[in-house]
């Protein structure tokens, strides 16, 4: 990854925002203001890895051409200094990431020939007069050349380079008449784009922009964003956002860079109970001794029932036909059984987005203690996916869904291969919102061995509830002992599928799985 950075006011910013960015795969091709001192922009960075400083720099006046020029700078550095890289992402100074570094990795690695790029045929409406008193001898120039506008901001591979200069070298004029364009960084590349009749181009065009930005009327100016947007930002499926001051913004660069936040704010993380149930009324005592105990979680029931499901406040009803709505390829189209239980975990999710963990409990699952005192046990852990007898496909080969997992229509290759079982799993939000995304991306198959594999590959820390438990206790005081064997036979946990578990096995503070217990 290649990002260019257009930077004039705030070397702050941009250290912020290129170490958010960091990885030593990643380059940093930055533009100083030419009308700025460039000390401060070189201290800003010292010390961080790949972060070039383009030779030439602009006079970087707003709706100038001078910005189309430190862009088209920027892409010729790259030509001849970064060559073989994947992706160009074009930002400003005053951006942030609203993504983890995995995420946007991802994404981008999901749509590797696609140009991000927003483009409105001119007349557009939002801007003055249309945008036509922007361009120049408008009425004759548009007989043979079809305007464009959108926003400065885009992503390229970096095949494209090579076709824009080409364009340009065989069409020089289009390259001088937009030196009198006014704002031309908001139509340059849009109406390139649209008028080069390049296959590669036309095939891979996405009118969609990666950056989250507000725009207060007439127009003119993106709105500075703060703690107030916190909500619109968690909710968006962009990448970045802008933009942002550092003083006026702080609160929201604080809570996106994770600095600087009060030790209170980071002990009371909200979280979420799930209980999960076809019919509430046969399993409503389990359901109210969670209700009952936990103190410090908001408790929901979820029902897959729509003629069990009576509406209240805590209650919602989870139809699997939902999970096509939202985007997603079900295991099994017409259940949420095998393996799609926790697309009722998501539904919640997408509606509830307030809370930093989701529990998902499931109706078969009893619990001898206190709710309260095991929910505390995980209060000060920040482990993303939580689950039990996560599994390596080495150990238990045996296991019949290992193949039942795809990414992109390529299969996973074994060795990285995660199995779990969550009839009781903790999810972080950051989790949820990685596996919605990577749902809509292609990403099928069931639950037991997608959601460990893909959290685990992309750099999400897994682990399991008995791991979590047994930190600082000793073996007796393990709430759901278990061993590498969890899967086959001759094991010990109290979840286990075979053999059956006995009553002698449960006299005590245990978790387990009465569906799965023998009376015999």
């Amino acid at each position: 990854m290649i990002y260019i950075i257009l930077a004039h006011n705030s070397p702050e910013m941009l250290s912020l925002l290129v170490k958010q960015l960091q990885d030593k795969a990643n380059h940093f091709v930055i533009h100083i203001d030419q009308n700025k001192d460039i000390t401060p922009y070189l201290n800003a960075v010292a010390g961080i890895r790949n972060c070039h400083f383009t030779p030439k720099r602009y006079p970087s006046y707003w709706g100038s051409f001078a910005l189309v020029e430190a862009t088209l700078h920027a892409f010729d550095f790259i030509r001849k200094k970064l060559r073989k890289r994947q992706r160009i992402v074009l930002l400003s100074g005053a951006d942030l990431p609203i993504k983890s570094n995995r995420y946007i990795d991802y994404f981008l690695n999901s749509h590797l020939d696609t140009i991000f790029i927003t483009y409105h045929p001119i007349p557009r409406k939002i801007w003055h007069k249309g945008g036509i008193t922007r361009f120049p001898l408008y009425e004759t120039i548009s007989k043979s050349l079809k305007f464009y506008g959108g926003s400065q901001w885009f992503s390229i591979p970096y095949k494209a380079l090579s076709i824009i200069f080409k364009f340009l070298r065989v069409n020089p004029d289009f390259l001088e008449y937009f030196r009198y364009v006014k704002i031309p960084d908001e139509s340059f590349f849009q109406t390139l784009f649209l008028n080069c009749e390049h296959p590669y181009i036309e095939n891979n065009l996405r009118n969609q922009n990666l950056h989250l930005i507000k725009w207060d009327k007439p127009y003119m100016h993106p709105r500075l964003l703060n703690e107030n947007n916190l909500y619109q930002i968690k909710k968006s499926k962009s990448l970045f956002a802008r933009k942002f001051d550092i003083v006026q913004s702080s609160k929201i660069i604080n809570y996106l860079t994770n600095s600087d936040i009060p030790n209170s704010e980071k002990q009371h993380k909200k979280t979420a109970i799930l209980y999960l149930t076809v019919d509430l009324k046969r399993y409503k005592g389990r359901y109210k001794k969670i209700k009952n105990q936990v103190k410090n979680a908001d408790v929901y029931s979820v029902i897959t029932d729509k003629k069990q499901y009576r509406k209240e406040a805590d209650s919602i009803l989870y139809e699997h036909h939902k999970c096509i709505e939202m985007g997603y390829a079900s295991y099994k189209e017409n259940s949420i059984l095998p393996g799609s239980t926790y697309f009722a975990l998501l539904y919640f999710f997408k509606q509830n987005q307030k809370y930093d963990y989701y529990w998902l409990i499931e109706d078969d699952v009893v619990y001898n203690g206190h709710w309260n005192d095991f929910f505390n046990k995980f209060v000060n852990n920040n482990t993303d996916f939580i689950g039990c007898y996560n599994t390596l496909q080495k150990d238990a080969e045996h296991w019949f869904w290992w193949p039942a997992i795809s990414i992109l229509n390529n299969e996973i290759n074994n060795m990285t291969k995660i199995r779990t079982f969550y009839p009781t799993a903790r999810f972080s939000a950051k989790a949820l919102e990685f596996l919605d995304q990577s749902l809509k991306s292609s990403v099928s198959g069931h639950g037991e061995v997608l959601v460990p594999t893909i959290l685990n590959n992309f750099g999400f820390s897994i682990s399991d509830i008995a791991d979590v438990l047994s930190i600082g206790n000793s073996i007796d005081a393990i709430i759901l002992p278990c061993s590498n064997k969890a899967i086959g036979s001759n094991n010990n946990g109290t979840y286990r599928y075979r053999p059956y578990i006995t009553k002698e096995e449960i006299q005590g503070e245990y978790l387990y799985h009465p569906v799965k217990f023998s009376t015999e």
